[in-house]
């Protein structure tokens, strides 16, 4: 991702702070605004659940967009008074929100703040980590947004229903759709294919979603020890390229409606979740208009 996209002279990064925090389910007591913010530029309430009581936390957000220029947030000059700003607006907890990296004596200075009991608690967003959280939580309006060069070539995840759906290996439950913007050809489907009672068909008994290796390898010993036979597989890498998710899709209707193939339930189950799933990243993400008309068309009869 490329920060500088967003302005360094504009009220945008403030502004991509509030929208990104509200994603992440904080609710934003103090937006940002123009003229003196007195040492904030946002007040974030956390809501946390306890087994026997729950209350609010309120982060005190500090943004700084050094992404021109590279320089990381320096305590005496960019991030002064940090404890008496905190006091000022009663928060609990700092939150820096940064588009470089805070320097090692803010890294410091937060700590001891933390160890002394002076503040509750203190979190950094860096670059890095709201990057990871854009790409893997499905925030791609917030990245379409406000990095549109970006979001181009990376095609982020974005929930086409109302929660992401990961593909989870079933052997150790990594989650092999996010990963697939960290590494290539890592993560594989396989189907076990067995004899139907019916002379010329083939039952796709199972299907499993494995990272290449150690889990498919057994995987593959488990279901040849059930079944005696082999596993057909596919690379999630392909899968998730539009034409080869395209053909895939072609070949499995292709093969359903001759009669080829008979799946079990289980089996189908399992395809459904696949297709959903990689079409989060395969699609493109709907503009306001279209989330409004699908909003109408799920409310009327199929």
């Amino acid at each position: 991702m490329d920060f500088t996209e967003i302005r360094y002279d504009s009220d945008d990064w403030e502004l991509f702070a509030r929208d990104f925090l509200s994603e992440l389910g904080f609710t934003i007591e103090s937006p940002p605004d123009r003229g003196p913010d007195q040492g904030k530029d946002l007040l974030a309430l956390e809501s946390v659940v306890g087994k026997l009581h729950s209350y609010t936390f309120r982060w005190l957000v500090s943004c700084k967009h050094f992404a021109q220029s590279g320089k990381a947030v320096n305590e005496s000059k960019d991030e002064p008074n940090i404890l008496e700003r905190m006091r000022a607006f009663r928060a609990d907890g700092f939150l820096g929100f940064y588009s470089t990296l805070p320097s090692s004596g803010l890294n410091t200075r937060l700590c001891a703040l933390r160890s002394g009991g002076d503040i509750r608690d203190y979190q950094i967003f860096d670059h890095r980590l709201i990057e990871e959280h854009l790409l893997r939580l499905g925030f791609s309006r917030i990245l379409c947004r406000y990095f549109p060069k970006s979001s181009k070539t990376i095609r982020p995840l974005h929930k086409l229903i109302s929660e992401y759906l990961p593909i989870a290996c079933d052997v150790c439950g990594k989650d092999l759709l996010e990963a697939l913007y960290r590494e290539n050809y890592k993560g594989l489907v396989a189907q076990v294919h067995i004899p139907d009672e019916q002379p010329g068909i083939e039952r796709v008994e199972e299907i499993y979603f494995a990272c290449k290796g150690k889990c498919d390898k057994q995987l593959q010993k488990l279901y040849w020890q059930k079944y005696k036979t082999s596993c057909g597989w596919k690379d999630l890498s392909d899968l998730a390229m539009p034409t080869e998710f395209l053909r895939w899709i072609m070949a499995t209707l292709n093969r359903l409606r001759s009669g080829e193939y008979r799946y079990t339930d289980s089996a189908f189950d399992k395809e459904k979740h696949l297709i959903l799933a990689l079409s989060q990243k395969v699609f493109r993400e709907m503009t306001e208009r279209e989330r409004e008309r699908v909003a109408l068309l799920v409310s009327l009869p199929f």
